[in-house]
């Protein structure tokens, strides 16, 4: 047999002492059981985020130069269990659902209840106290308190004759509490 040099026989102890160490550590993290406890507390804390910011974008609003317009603000306002009201250049909307028509920024006389100088237009209120009887039963049942909130979408060359007779409207159908949506700029 050779002759091994101490300095050599420390090197070659220190490469076993790793060797055994590193085995132990593997023998470890093979017995070791998966554990997914904080993982599944991620996935909730994101899962909960999703659904609250999904609820937080009631309406959407396509806009087309001439037709529908809304002013721009830098303000943000969240109210995802409003109705929402879109007065286009052509037509009054609720919940994208066409309800009268608009013409030269008038309704017709004949879709409200006192003629051309009234207010009350007669397919809206409809349509908005349907909605109102909805919340009311899904307040019933489990849902968000019903508010009488209302988003209102108008086109920026909207008359205010017109934006008048629907904000009266919507008052009769117990609608009070209103927010216009507008563009969000910076600055």
């Amino acid at each position: 047999m050779s002759d091994i040099n101490p300095e050599q026989a420390y090197w070659f102890e220190k490469k076993k002492q790793a060797k055994k160490l590193k085995m132990e550590a593997r023998r470890r993290l093979v017995s070791m059981p998966l554990t997914i406890t904080s993982l599944m507390d991620a996935l909730t804390i994101i899962l909960i985020f999703l659904l609250k910011s999904y609820g937080s974008d009631p309406i959407n609003i396509n806009q087309k130069e001439g037709e529908m317009l809304l002013p721009k603000s830098v303000s943000m306002t969240n109210m995802a269990y409003a109705v929402d009201i879109v007065l286009s250049a052509s037509t009054i909307l609720v919940r994208n659902t066409a309800v009268v028509n608009v013409k030269n920024g008038k309704v017709d006389a004949n879709s409200k209840r006192d003629g051309p100088d009234g207010f009350f237009i007669d397919p809206l209120f409809k349509k908005l106290k349907d909605e109102a009887k909805k919340l009311k039963a899904a307040e019933k049942q489990g849902g968000q308190p019903f508010k009488g909130d209302a988003i209102l979408a108008v086109h920026k060359g909207t008359p205010y004759r017109l934006l008048a007779e629907v904000l009266y409207t919507a008052n009769q159908a117990e609608f009070k509490t209103y927010t216009f949506a507008i563009v969000k700029t910076r600055d």
